[in-house]
C-alpha cells in the first residue's frame, strides 16, 4: 500500500504481462460519487476515470500521470496507473529541503505552469493543485501532476462556488466572496500559492480570513523583485487582475 483515505486505496504493483511497475488506485462507489459525460462514452465516468481518459488523447504530456486501464465491480473502481520511480510528493519534497532556492523553484514551476495548461488544452480543469497533487523525481525534478478526482470538464462559463473541492489552503478569494468561479484566474491562483510554498515552505494564508484579504507575508529579505512581483500578480485578489497561464510564463520571472 502506498496511501489510503476515505476515497480508497493506491498499492504499489506489478503488471505480470512485461513486469512493469504499476500503481493500482481503487475507489469506492459512494453517494457522493462524481460522473462526467466525455465524448466517445454513452455512459456518464465517475470524474477521475473520465478526464484520466481526457489527457490520454494526443498529444500525450509526460507532465500527467498516464492511465492504464480501469475496471468497475460492484462496490468499487479499479485504476491502473503509471508508477515513475523513483518519486515523491512534491510536498515531502520541500519539506525535506531546507532551503528551496528560486532557479530550483523556477525550474519545478515552469512544468507545474505546463501541465495546467496542457490540462486546459485536452479540456480538463485540474481543480485541485497543490504541492500534493505533483510527484517529483528527487534526482532529475521531473514532475508528474496526479490526482484528477476534484476535476471538471473546463468551461469558459465558470463554476458555481459552493462545488469547489480543492485544498482550502488554495481556495481562491472568489471562491469565499463570490457564487461563481472561473477556471484559469483559479488556476493561476493555485500556481502562486504553490510558488511561494515552494520558497517558504509554508502557506501564505493560514485561513479563509486572510485569503480574502490576499495580504502577501513575504518573509525572506533575499528574494528577487521578480519573485515577488509574479507572486503579487498571481495572488490578486481580484481575479480579473491576474494573468492568464499564457502571460504568467512569459513574466520575467519565469523566463
Amino acid at each position: 500500500m502506498l496511501g489510503s483515505g476515505g476515497f480508497g486505496s493506491v498499492y504499489k504493483g506489478t503488471r505480470k504481462s512485461d513486469g512493469k511497475k504499476v500503481a493500482i488506485k481503487q475507489l469506492n462507489k459512494i453517494e457522493n460519487n462524481r460522473y462526467l459525460y466525455i465524448p466517445g462514452h454513452p455512459k456518464p465516468l465517475v470524474t477521475e476515470v473520465a478526464l484520466l481518459l481526457m489527457m490520454r488523447r494526443k498529444p500525450i504530456s509526460p507532465l500527467i500521470i498516464q492511465l492504464y486501464e480501469w475496471f468497475e465491480h460492484p462496490g468499487k473502481f479499479t485504476l491502473v496507473m503509471e508508477f515513475p520511480e523513483p518519486c515523491m510528493s512534491l510536498r515531502d519534497y520541500i519539506v525535506r529541503k531546507p532551503v528551496l532556492y528560486e532557479p530550483t523553484a523556477r525550474f519545478i514551476m515552469r512544468q507545474a505552469l505546463l501541465a495546467v495548461q496542457v490540462c486546459i488544452e485536452h479540456g480538463v480543469f485540474h481543480n485541485d493543485i497543490h504541492a500534493q497533487n505533483f510527484l517529483v523525481n528527487e534526482r532529475t525534478l521531473e514532475l508528474k501532476l496526479i490526482d484528477f478526482g476534484c476535476g471538471q470538464l473546463f468551461s469558459n462559463d465558470g463554476y458555481e462556488s459552493k462545488t469547489y473541492i480543492g485544498l482550502p489552503y488554495y481556495y481562491p478569494p472568489e471562491v469565499l466572496t463570490e457564487p461563481r468561479f472561473h477556471a484559469i484566474p483559479a488556476n493561476v491562483w493555485a500556481l502562486g500559492v504553490l510558488l511561494y510554498t515552494m520558497v517558504h515552505v509554508s502557506h501564505p494564508f493560514a485561513n479563509s480570513k486572510d485569503i480574502r484579504r490576499a495580504k502577501i507575508p513575504f518573509m525572506y529579505y533575499n528574494l528577487s523583485k521578480k519573485y515577488r512581483d509574479l507572486i503579487s500578480q498571481c495572488l490578486a485578489r481580484d481575479p480579473t487582475k491576474r494573468p492568464t497561464l499564457e502571460q504568467m510564463s512569459q513574466h520575467k520571472w519565469m523566463r
